[in-house]
């Protein structure tokens, strides 16, 4: 592996004088030197004077994203198994749809963060990101996988979400634990098919509607004027209340049993004249 940065010991600022003697077009922050990332996901800055944490950034670190404003609008994304394929009803190739929804979202400011990133080596170092697609798939797919999970999945695939980000952060994508999370992810998204409707205001993203054939919800049973259910009615609650709560209020009859005993051996002592 050739890494010349690295075996060279070369730092920010000697390479951008090198490049500035020789006319090649490198940006860098005019209050210091700003490393700046960009793909397709996110574009990142760092360095300069964002290396001091207290220092709040200016403006002029953000390209993709507009300052938020009073301004809003209504985005409808329709996922298939997890992916998304169409944005407001239009069928776009995922390439496209990440680089139309990067201008429409980062026109009102969505995707910022200022965040503190431990590194795999242990140092702290401040990064600024922007990706305005980004936020918006993830709380739309977000949304939808609410809609269609049952509760133990929804309590379980944040696990999975955060176990394969660390390794990919690790740059272990291809090790045998990523392949295991990815048939889980696999699986888990067959049914994450339909469409939400997220609202974008103020730099903030929200879902708003949303819409699935394998929704894991009953408008008649959330209801509040239906009582009976498929057979349940309302009064089977209770039944489920009482075995619910058994052992939390085992728990609490035996803690007061304890207390009490205590109190009265200490009642008995002071009766005997014993300390």
């Amino acid at each position: 592996m050739i890494a010349p940065v690295r075996e060279l010991g070369l730092t920010r600022e000697w390479e951008v004088e090198y490049a500035a003697e020789r006319d090649l077009p490198v940006e860098a922050g005019n209050e210091g030197t700003w490393s700046i990332d960009t793909n397709l996901w996110s574009r990142s800055v760092e360095g300069g004077d964002l290396e001091d944490p207290s220092h709040v950034p200016s403006e002029e670190i953000y390209e993709w994203t507009d300052t938020p404003s009073g301004g809003e609008a209504l985005v409808e994304v329709e996922f298939d198994e997890g992916y998304p394929v169409t944005l407001d009803g239009d069928e776009l190739d995922p390439v496209d749809l990440i680089e139309e929804l990067n201008e429409l979202a980062g026109a009102h400011g969505v995707g910022r963060t200022d965040m503190l990133e431990d590194r795999m080596l242990g140092l702290k170092v401040r990064e600024n990101y922007e990706h305005p697609a980004a936020t918006v798939l993830l709380t739309a797919h977000e949304a939808l996988e609410q809609l269609v999970f049952t509760k133990p999945e929804r309590d379980f695939k944040p696990q999975i979400d955060q176990q394969w980000a660390e390794q990919a952060y690790r740059g272990l994508v291809f090790s045998p634990l990523t392949e295991s999370l990815n048939g889980y992810l696999d699986a888990s998204q067959e049914k994450v098919t339909g469409t939400v409707t997220v609202k974008l205001q103020g730099g903030h993203v929200r879902p708003v509607a949303r819409e699935s054939e394998y929704g894991v919800y009953s408008e008649n049973a959330a209801s509040f004027n239906t009582e009976t259910v498929d057979g349940i009615e309302q009064a089977d609650a209770t039944g489920v209340a009482k075995y619910h709560g058994f052992q939390e209020r085992l728990a609490n009859d035996v803690a007061e049993k304890a207390v009490t005993e205590a109190d009265q051996e200490k009642a008995t002592l002071s009766t005997d004249g014993g300390a």
